[in-house]
């Protein structure tokens, strides 16, 4: 045994002596085989609109439904031909064909795909590319001979390209094509990476000073509204790992520190038959308590609207409606004008924060997007940053932050912290950006998310239209 050497040694000695491109091991694509079909499918009828119709409509299913494998390498020729179907790739902004087809050979030997069961995934795309095809041009109708060619790049696993098709047109035009997803998607991040955007070094303030206390508060008021109100086996879990005469000097970070005073349990925790779990930690177990409430006490509605209540005034009033205004108010005092609704207009350097957050979390790139979803039944048009740069003088940002203290009993996510910004363009509306701001990974946790929902006007795709055409006739 003395003579066998760690792998990595190995490795490590062998990059001595052998020529680098002996050695270099290419990561794996990171792909989900199953939208390898539905968008090759899509990019064939774009192409060719009859494509599927017979196998679809004239009884040829026969023919591939004893073995799916058929199909997939008809798909596989014509990907790899050089026909109006292409593998692509982006130079820059713009995609070009990619001669490297061998990296495809892998993806439909391991595809499992069974045109029995998977019936639905052609029905689908014979759906979203004639959605495609009557609306991406808005004003007129994509037919096959206005195309030069369809890149297939979903390979690509990069954010920064974030295209499955690339429709190049025969004027040279390229139409980038996002399929599967939405404006209106709900994007998540840290509360920090937004904090940071908008409070800058203030964010370093939330657990700090004058909002320590409150952070204290909170979590005591959640460890009372539980244990007082739990069932009595419920209250014997939670003896377990703290003596309730001390809840009223519990502090927010200690919280999350204490473990199962039993020694025996220091490691795994104990098995919790109620929750069927090892729960090592108080947070723990006050999670599952409160994901389990119907069983957990006797009022479920009623523990939950005293502890939204407190959540409500705590963290959302005293702590993060106060350091927004804080900061703002130190920072920006004379960029934000009250308007008769409510509401606060940004200039300066707050509203080019704000349009940079608008931008980045609509997922605005150097080229213009098409984003598809619901079968392409639904498309959002997401201009290129360009636009916005050429344009900012048009773009007004209203934000309004105050908090309601109303309980919301039928919507949990209405009782969280909300920023809600409007953008109007030209003077009138253009999208509201309502930024939700949150515990992750718990009710109450040790971390804050902030998820972003877009909601644009009826006319959204229509009027970025019109602007971006306005500039380009004026260019």
């Amino acid at each position: 045994m003395k003579w066998l050497q760690r792998y990595e040694l190995f490795i490590e000695q062998q990059n001595q002596f052998l020529p680098q491109s002996q050695i270099e091991i290419k990561s794996p694509i990171k792909y989900n085989p199953k939208n390898l079909v539905g968008e090759i499918c899509i990019g064939m009828l774009l192409l060719n609109n009859n494509f599927l119709d017979d196998l679809l409509d004239r009884g040829l299913k026969a023919r591939y439904s004893e073995n799916s494998q058929v199909f997939l390498s008809d798909l596989k020729t014509m990907l790899i031909n050089k026909n109006r179907l292409q593998l692509g790739k982006f130079d820059g902004d713009i995609c070009v064909e990619d001669d490297d087809t061998s990296k495809l050979t892998n993806l439909f030997d391991d595809l499992d795909f069974v045109i029995e069961t998977d019936w639905q995934i052609l029905i689908d795309a014979r759906i979203t590319a004639r959605n495609i095809c009557d609306k991406i041009l808005q004003d007129d109708k994509l037919t096959p001979d206005m195309i030069k060619c369809v890149y297939w790049v979903g390979l690509t696993d990069d954010k920064t390209f974030p295209e499955d098709l690339v429709i190049e047109l025969e004027s040279g035009n390229q139409l980038n094509i996002v399929l599967n997803k939405s404006i209106s998607s709900q994007k998540t991040v840290s509360f920090n990476t937004f904090g940071d955007e908008v409070l800058g070094v203030d964010l370093d303030g939330l657990y700090k000073e004058e909002y320590s206390s409150k952070w204290d508060k909170l979590v005591q008021n959640w460890v009372k509204i539980i244990y007082e109100n739990a069932n009595k086996n419920i209250q014997i879990h939670i003896e377990k790992f703290l003596d309730p005469q001390r809840v009223d000097s519990l502090s927010y970070f200690e919280y999350f520190d204490i473990k199962h005073k039993d020694i025996r349990f220091k490691n795994i925790g104990e098995h919790i038959k109620e929750f069927d779990k090892n729960i090592l930690t108080l947070s723990d177990l006050m999670n599952e308590i409160w994901k389990h409430k119907e069983s957990c006490f006797i009022d479920p509605q009623r523990v939950q609207k005293d502890w939204i209540e407190k959540k409500i005034f705590i963290l959302n009033s005293k702590i993060l409606e106060h350091l927004f205004t804080e900061s703002l108010l130190k920072n920006y005092p004379n960029q934000i004008t009250k308007q008769d609704d409510g509401y606060k207009k940004l200039d300066g350097d707050i509203k080019m924060r704000m349009m940079k957050i608008i931008v980045e979390k609509m997922g605005c790139l150097e080229r213009t997007l098409y984003l598809f979803s619901n079968k392409g039944n639904t498309m959002d048009f997401v201009p290129s940053r360009d636009l916005f740069r050429k344009t900012y003088d048009d773009f007004e940002v209203l934000i309004d932050y105050h908090v309601k203290m109303v309980l919301n009993p039928n919507d949990e996510d209405d009782n969280n912290f909300k920023i809600k910004l409007i953008l109007n363009m030209d003077s009138k509306k253009l999208l509201d950006l309502i930024i939700s701001i949150n515990f992750t990974g718990g009710e109450l946790s040790s971390r804050l998310s902030s998820k972003f929902k877009f909601i644009p006007v009826p006319d959204f795709n229509f009027v970025l239209t019109n602007k971006m055409r306005g500039e380009i006739y004026e260019d």
